[in-house]
């Protein structure tokens, strides 16, 4: 297998390594270079192959555990994951339920979302939308793990210019559990383009400056989301 090493990321563009990372092994595995069973190398190792950090490495390999083209077995490695068995676990469960992050979410996000949208400027909207055009592109050309990366920046980024440092720091401690959340929805292939659809309405009531609207639309994505991995919140 050539894990060359992957390219530096140009000047100013914000696209994370561990999207090009996921997007590398994904294709790997859909194209046939990877087989089902297949063991992958160490994280230290594959990380040193590829030239990137171990952070960047776990995020990309999270994602493709989420899409569920990965198994993780705990002290014998990683590996691809059979088709028949591409299902998605929620890697918390020791800590804490999937309904518990969705719940919770409501909350922070929610209000995040209001607070934002009275907050943000349009150079913060330009940035939403690059994540929902990201999400665009990558719904369209099949590409899951680039989806879900898009997906994890745009929710950072209405918390970020919820500009509220106090929330900040709640949600940070959090942030893994609901990575994974907004994730796991998105093995349901065939409702892929309801998260996109959910996400323009978030982004189009923050840029709007209507506080009310967008904590509605965060709360309906959030409760879209539960749906699609069979969570129902009252």
């Amino acid at each position: 297998m050539n894990w060359t090493p992957l390219s530096e990321p140009a000047p100013g563009d914000r696209v994370p390594v561990s999207r090009g990372i996921a997007e590398r092994l994904q294709a790997l595995i859909l194209q046939g270079g990877l087989a089902a069973g297949d063991r992958l190398p160490s994280q230290r190792d594959l990380a040193a192959r590829l030239g990137v950090s171990r952070p960047s490495l776990r995020e990309a390999m999270a994602a493709l555990e989420t899409m569920g083209l990965v198994v993780v077995r705990v002290g014998s490695g990683v590996y691809v994951a059979p088709p028949a068995l591409r299902a998605p676990p929620w890697r918390f469960a020791d800590r804490c339920s999937l309904r518990d992050v969705y719940e919770a979410r409501l909350g922070l996000e929610g209000y995040a979302a209001r607070l934002a949208a009275g907050r943000m400027d349009g150079a913060g909207a330009l940035r939403l939308d690059e994540e929902v055009n990201a999400m665009a592109s990558s719904l369209e050309r099949g590409d899951v793990a680039a989806m879900a990366l898009a997906d994890a920046r745009f929710h950072d980024l209405v918390v970020e210019f919820a500009s509220n440092p106090v929330l900040i720091g709640m949600v940070g401690p959090m942030r893994d559990m609901m990575v994974e959340s907004q994730r796991l929805p998105m093995a349901r292939a065939d409702r892929l383009s309801e998260t996109l659809v959910e996400h323009r309405a978030v982004a189009s009531r923050l840029r709007e400056g209507d506080a009310a609207g967008a904590e509605r639309a965060m709360a309906s994505h959030i409760r879209g989301a539960a749906d699609r991995y069979g969570v129902s919140l009252a």
